[in-house]
């Protein structure tokens, strides 16, 4: 407003509107709306036209109070759900009054203006607050590498050429390094051009020799400089080459590129600190860098360069030489945790916010806040070094020759500087890399038939070709969870299409189409196509017969290439293949025989079929027992768990193995019989029968007999006493029936023979039904006797139970009770 004439004119005209808006919808809250809808369909469009509008203002309302603000807008809909955010729309509301209040009170003079002092405590109190969530992650920002002098193409298919122009500090010539060679896996890549400087590098005298750590100067009295202009590079450059470690740190963003993008560098000195932007067109002039990150008599600190490496050479062709990775040294030293946040904490007492790890280091200018985390990584490096580097040559043996702990993180530093970036090229027939389908479908527990596997390698397909047009990173174009839904569930319309794919960014929506005909051609031929372990059996196979003829002659060998790089490259191995099984069970031994032609027929088992299963073989003892050469052909390659053996060790019918000491009571039977039992056993062999040892065989055959024979008599003993025992049951049954027999036929006697009453014609006297005691009122045998048992009465328990409350009766009308006479 430029004046108070203006201001005064706007306050009234925005008060008349309100009031007029306010009475016209109070008179319409009066009216019966659904009554008027029905009857008149024009007034119910009318109204459905203005919800929308008023919510579409709302909507915008919303979200012009709320930016640049921490509170989020409540999503509106519809009126359900502006009932449901009602919250939300109060907090706006509120947040809008306070401002103005606070705007109102400043007006007018009822406080004052924060001085600049205050406004720089306010500002460092703002940074401290809770930040909100995914706050500076994902930003809506145009693409920085589209203005590269050279732009990054994601359709290459060629090997990675270093991208060096020149070689600072060589030990061989650029010429003679830049060649190329097989690597484990067969493929053709350039050598590490700084191969052999690396190999021949070590660390100065110095780095070997303890001393006080040098004292970093105050995080806030002191600033990082801004490099983005090649000047300013060189002027970094002379400071650097004066010095004798360094500390060098990345920030790196992956969302809103297909490969990567190093969005900042971070380097310091004992004395200063510098930010290099690495987004500035000319970003391949940094190569300069190399005359001081390639000379093996400066030291650089990193912490955690396995991917550092790889990024430094991928985009700014920079190389390392002399690396000192502090997470190996914290590791050697048995820290409890390695990452850099807890080595600040634990030698400079700096704690680091790592909410700004994950944001968008693509944004320019940077925030104050994520400016200064980023100073932090390497601001105190050095120090940490110093501390590290004396405690390791505390712990360090002199008299072993490699128990110098410095010697280990110069060679697993080494290791890492060695590392060499190779260019992702899809395969989609095995699907191998690390952002090939084999690395997802390995680690999900869950299976596919034909159909479903088919889907998903073409899912998988298409979204990589996708993210190389968009230059987007796979995960934006489609998540593993969302592929892994649309394969399962292999939606054939558009509406069940945009249901699984959530979340789905607006640039693969556009795509949505193209998608849907991928899913629908790949349904059809994956009826007949393969399964998932017809691909990876064979690819297996071929793998290991292509690693052992090439890792003989490759030069890119482990030398090369680090041990944890080449656990990656390598493919997990199949369980389901036949290679992997033992020729005999650990548990079982080898009482499952299988017979060698079966074991060459044996496939890895299909989705489709059938679940069979194994009936499991009894518990004996010659389960456990290991066959002898004379018994099997063939031989025994794992041997029998002893676990296993000792919970089943005891078996009731084990017969007794050669040279095993034994005695009877071992071997089963009763120890103990009863005095009734009578002992019917076999009777004992003489001792004149048994023949010299010399006639009829040896003494061990003998002995065997021997045994052989007390076995036998066992058995028949046990078998003799069981049918004892059942002709015993047989006995004591049958003269239980015949003493019941014998009982009911006396008390029919003695019933016959009572005097009284005539005899028919049978010989038994005649029934009197008028001496005959009474049935329906006949008295029990104890009823009347002391102490006697009375009997079951099925109503006694209900009966037995508090009594109620007497019933009162209430006054009627007329004379009361009391004065009757």
């Amino acid at each position: 407003m430029t004046s108070e004439q203006s201001f005064k004119e706007l306050q009234a005209e925005v008060s008349s509107a309100l009031v007029s808006t306010t009475r016209t919808v109070g008179q319409i809250s009066n009216e019966d709306l659904p009554f008027q809808r029905s009857i008149n369909p024009e007034v119910d469009r009318l109204i459905e036209e203005q919800s929308r509008r008023l919510l579409s203002l709302a909507r915008d309302l919303n979200k012009a109070a709320t930016a640049g603000t921490e509170t989020i807008p409540p999503p509106l809909r519809d009126l359900e759900s502006v009932e449901d955010g009602w919250r939300g729309i109060v907090d706006v509301v509120d947040n809008l009054l306070e401002k103005a209040d606070a705007c109102l009170d400043e007006y007018t003079g009822v406080i004052k203006k924060l001085t600049p002092g205050h406004q720089i405590e306010a500002a460092t109190a703002d940074a401290k607050r809770p930040l909100a969530k995914h706050e500076y992650r994902f930003q809506t920002l145009p693409k920085p590498q589209r203005l590269f002098r050279k732009v990054p193409r994601n359709d290459e298919t060629t090997p990675f050429k270093p991208l060096l122009q020149s070689k600072p500090n060589a030990v061989v010539p650029l010429e003679n390094s830049l060649a190329t060679a097989p690597t484990l896996d067969g493929s053709m890549q350039y050598r590490h051009p700084y191969e052999t400087e690396i190999k021949q590098s070590t660390y100065p005298d110095s780095v070997y020799l303890q001393s006080d750590p040098t004292p970093f100067s105050p995080f806030e009295s002191t600033d990082a400089l801004w490099v983005d202009t090649p000047e300013a590079v060189q002027e970094m450059l002379k400071e650097l080459r004066k010095a004798k470690e360094i500390a060098v740190d990345l920030e790196h963003h992956e969302i809103h590129t297909y490969v990567g993008l190093v969005s900042l560098m971070q380097i310091s000195t004992r004395e200063k600190d510098w930010i290099v932007d690495t987004l500035v067109p000319w970003r391949e002039d940094l190569q300069t860098l190399n005359e001081v990150f390639t000379d093996p008599r400066i030291v650089k600190v990193l912490h955690g360069s396995t991917s550092d490496i790889v990024w430094l050479q991928r985009d700014l062709g920079l190389y390392i030489v002399g690396l000192f990775d502090t997470y190996h040294a914290s590791n050697l030293l048995g820290y409890p945790r390695h990452g850099l946040a807890y080595l600040l904490q634990r030698f400079a007492k700096f704690a680091t916010d790592k909410r700004y790890q994950m944001a968008d280091w693509r944004m320019r200018p940077l925030p104050k806040q994520m400016y200064d985390y980023a100073r932090s990584d390497t601001h105190f490096l050095l120090y940490v070094f110093d501390c590290i580097r004396n405690e390791l040559l505390s712990e360090s043996n002199p008299a072993d020759p490699y128990g110098n702990l410095i010697d280990k993180v110069r060679d697993l530093s080494k290791n890492e500087a060695l590392q060499r970036y190779e260019r992702f090229i899809y395969d989609a027939k095995s699907g191998s890399g690390i952002w090939g389908w084999y690395s997802v479908l390995s680690r999900w527990p869950g299976r596919f038939d034909r159909q479903q596997f088919a889907v998903f390698r073409a899912v998988h397909e298409w979204r990589d070709k996708t993210a190389r047009q968009l230059d987007e990173s796979i995960q934006r174009v489609l998540t593993n969870k969302a592929m892994l839904v649309v394969a399962r569930e292999m939606p054939t319309n558009m509406p069940s299409l945009l249901l699984h794919c959530q979340p789905l960014h607006k640039e693969t929506r556009k795509s949505a189409p193209e998608l849907l005909q991928v899913i629908k051609i790949a349904k059809a031929e994956g009826a007949n196509g393969p399964e998932f372990n017809d691909l990876i059996e064979p690819r297996a196979y071929a793998h290991l017969n292509q690693v052992n003829s090439t890792q003989a002659r490759s030069p890119l060998s482990a030398n090369a290439v680090p041990t944890a790089v080449q656990a990656l490259s390598k493919p997990k191995a199949s369980c389901n293949t036949t290679s992997a099984t033992l020729s005999m069970s650990r548990f079982w031994g080898g009482t499952i025989e299988k017979d060698a032609k079966e074991v060459q027929h044996l496939r890895p088992p299909r989705a489709d079929d059938p679940y069979l299963a194994l009936p499991l073989p009894p518990l004996t003892a010659e389960v456990f027992e290991t066959k002898t050469s004379g018994e099997s052909s063939t031989p025994v390659t794992a041997p029998v768990d002893p676990g296993a053996r000792a919970e089943h060790h005891y078996t009731k019918k084990r017969k007794a193995e050669e040279k095993d000491v034994f005695v009877l009571k071992q071997m089963g039977g009763s120890k103990k019989r009863k005095a009734t039992e009578t002992l019917d056993g076999p009777e004992p062999v003489a001792s004149e029968d048994r023949a010299p040892p010399g006639e009829n065989g040896t003494a061990q055959e003998e002995d065997e007999n021997m045994e052989t024979s007390m076995i036998e008599s066992r058995d028949e003993q046990e078998l003799d006493d069981e049918a004892r025992r059942k002709r015993e049951r047989q006995l004591r049954k049958k003269l239980k029936k015949e003493q019941k027999e014998r009982k009911k036929q006396e008390e029919l006697t003695q019933i016959n023979g009572s005097g009284g009453g005539e005899v028919g014609d049978g010989g038994l006297e005649a029934f009197d039904y008028e001496k005959a005691p009474s049935v329906l009122h006949a008295r029990r045998e104890n009823d009347g006797a002391v102490g006697a048992r009375k009997g079951f009465d099925p109503y006694s328990k209900p009966l037995d139970a508090p009594k109620g409350m007497r019933k009162v009766q209430k006054e009627g009308p007329g004379r009361s009770m009391t004065y009757k006479s």
